[in-house]
Order: structure tokens, then sequence, then C-alpha cells
């Protein structure tokens, strides 16, 4: 065996025989996610399920009595509270005491006997996203308003075409393949680069500040073993753990799904089948570990040279925290805004590469040439941070730093 053969099998040795990079590495990604992941889904579903069965409180204010009124008390899920003034309705919605606050025009009643528009104010607050308070409101509303409109145009003998001369019909050409990439692609993607983190990270700080804190680092440059195999030996040893939690967490992820697909599909929507049909996709799933066992690479090779570099794992930690913001808010942006397209400029940027390649491996659409373009990059970008290292372990004054 070579010298940096040795090195890197010892390295692997002396990593995973500590049971937090077991940890790490294999039962968060495969097992401990999967299951964070279920019950987030479980949760939310239950509480949309929840919602649908749920009656919320209204609170109206009118000087007059109104038909309007006769009818959102028809609905089992609305219970209606009249308020003897506009502040009042305004406070209890703001108390949180009702969900909606309805507030009639004194007029109200005589504009609409008099064939003009009424007014109706709507007080909300638009913070919980699975309320369905106001569209229960406004779907009473809204038929309420269109039973007045076609007696109005019956009494002028007219035909409601006449006052809607034009009709639209909006067709939603959106596939599965690329809803599933909008609402999963960068999720996704902020896992795994998560994932790749927390498995180079604990290597890196042990392997680089760790060995410069208990003495061994100063031992081994002073073998006659080159800087060149110390650091193809530590390097792979970072980069192995890196790739090791990236194949447990696609691994931890696929195969749950998988077994949904198989064995549970006639349990579930045919919406949410769609999604989870798109999702596993040997494509998109290979195209996506493609790309990320460069990264796993670069981010090794980096965080090892900031590690090496730093007095202490103390300081290292504090380093690589700072760092870690350069990797995730690339990869977090195109989660805040999912209408982002991949160009030329995107795509030699790593971590947002890898947020839209897997946004568009998902939904089909992917560019192969700006695929290319990133898997190019990438590698670049981790020769480059592999000679960073290797001018860092070069450098006696950053090895004996102190």
């Amino acid at each position: 065996m070579n010298k940096w053969q040795v090195l890197l099998v010892k390295e692997i040795k002396h990593l995973f025989r500590d049971t937090k990079t077991i940890v790490q590495t294999v039962v968060v990604p495969t097992f401990i996610t999967p299951l964070l992941i279920g019950g987030i889904f479980w949760y939310v579903g239950s509480i949309a399920t929840e919602e649908t069965k749920k009656t919320y409180e209204v609170s109206v204010y009118s000087s007059s009595n109104s038909v309007l009124i006769d009818e959102l008390n028809k609905s089992d899920r609305l219970i209606v509270s009249q308020e003897d003034s506009v502040v009042s309705v305004i406070d209890a919605v703001t108390q949180d005491n009702s969900e909606i606050g309805l507030v009639f025009d004194e007029d109200f009643e005589e504009d609409l006997k008099f064939n003009t528009s009424a007014k109706l104010t709507i007080y909300s607050k638009d913070i919980d996203t699975f309320s369905q308070a106001q569209s229960l409101v406004l779907n009473i509303v809204d038929n309420y308003e269109e039973n007045i409109r076609t007696s109005r145009l019956e009494l002028l003998d007219l035909d409601e075409n006449y006052v809607n001369p034009i009709t639209i019909d909006e067709e939603d050409l959106t596939t599965e393949e690329e809803s599933a990439g909008s609402i999963f692609g960068a999720i996704l993607a902020l896992f795994f680069v998560m994932y790749v983190i927390s498995g180079s990270m604990y290597p890196a700080i042990d392997l680089g500040a760790g060995e410069k804190e208990r003495g061994t680092m100063e031992t081994l440059i002073s073998t006659n073993i080159s800087s060149v195999d110390i650091i193809i030996g530590k390097m792979l040893s970072v980069t192995s753990s890196a790739i090791l939690t990236a194949t447990f967490s696609m691994l931890g992820f696929a195969i749950p799904l998988i077994v949904i697909f198989m064995f549970y599909s006639d349990s579930i929507n045919e919406y949410l089948f769609g999604l989870l049909s798109a999702i596993v996709n040997p494509v998109a799933l290979l195209g996506v570990f493609v790309l990320i066992v460069p990264l796993s690479v670069f981010m090794g090779a980096f965080l090892l040279a900031i590690s090496v570099y730093a007095k202490t794992p103390k300081e290292a930690g504090l380093l690589l925290g700072n760092v870690l913001i350069v990797f995730i808010i690339p990869c977090y942006i195109p989660l805040i805004n999912p209408g982002l397209e991949l160009d030329f400029v995107g795509a030699l940027i790593p971590c947002y590469n890898l947020a839209l390649i897997t946004n568009n491996l998902i939904a089909g659409t992917v560019d192969w040439f700006l695929y290319s373009i990133a898997l190019i990059s990438t590698i670049i970008y981790c020769c480059v941070a592999i000679y960073i290292t290797y001018i860092m372990f070069d450098d006696e004054n950053v090895i004996f730093r102190s």
C-alpha cells in the first residue's frame, strides 16, 4: 500500500471509532430524517384535514337586518355573532375571538334595493394559511351577489352575456413533474447540502485542528510522508465521510418513497401519487447524486483547509460555522423564490446550481449543457480547494501556528 493509502485507512478507522461519526453519517440521514419528514407531512396533513371540519367565529356589525346575514347563518361551519359597533368587530378579530369580521355599510340594503353598489368591509388576519374561514365567507357573498345580479338582469330583460362580453377559461398546463420539482427540488437540495456539511465538518475539525491540539500533526509532518500523501489521505477521509453521508441521505429519502410508491399507491390520492412518481425517477436521483459527489469533495477540502489553518478545534468550529452560510444561502434562495431559472452564471454557483438543477431534474426539463457546466465548474472548485489545502499543509507557519 502507498503511504497515503495507509494514512487513509488509519484516519477512517480513527473517525469511525467515534460513535458521533456513525450517528452523523449513517443513523441520522438514513433513519431519523425520513421519520422527521414523514412526521412533518403527517402533521401538516392532519391540520389540513382538521380545517375541513372546523367551525369558525364570524363577527358582524350591521345597522339593519340583511339577507346576507341570514345566508351566513345557514352555513354549518360559521358561527355568526352580532356586534354593536365597528370597533367591537375589529377588536374581536384583533384579539382572535373571531376569524372574520364583517361590517355592512349603513345603506347596504338601501343600495341593493335601488340597484346600486353596496359596500361590505371584511376584516381578517392573513396568518393561518390553513384557515378556510375567509374562503367560506367569500363563497357565500359571491353566491348572494350572483343571485342579485341575475335578478337585476331579469328586470332589465338582459342576458348575462351582455354584461360579461368575454368569458375566460383558465387551463393550468403545469405537469405533475413540474409541480413536484417546484415543491420538493430546492428542499431536497438544501437537505443534501446540510447532510454533506454535517458529514464533513466533524472529520475536518478532528483531522485538522484536532490533531494540532493533540500534537500529532507535528509528529506526522516530521515523518518521511510527503505533504501530498498527507493531503490525499486526510482529504479522502473527510470527503469519504461526506460522500457516505450524502449516499445514506439519498437512500434514506428514496427508499421510503419507493416503498410508498410500490405498496401503498392505492391509498393515496391521484395528485400525490403523481408527485411521488416524478420524484421516484432514477434519472433525477442519479443526476443529483453525480452532482453531490464533487460538491462533497469541494466542501471536504475547503473545510479541511480552514481546519488546518485554525489553532484549536474551538476556533475551527467558529470559522466553519461562519463559512457554512456561504454554502447554505445559495441553496436557500431558490426555496424562497421557486420561479428562478438556471442560466449560465447560475450554473457556476455551487449549491445554487444544485438546487435549480434538482428542480429541473424532477420536472424533466433539465438543460444538459447547463448541467455539464455546473458539474465541470464544481470539479474545478474541487481542484482549487485541494490546492489551497496543499498550500496549508506545506506551510510550516500554518501547521505550527499558535
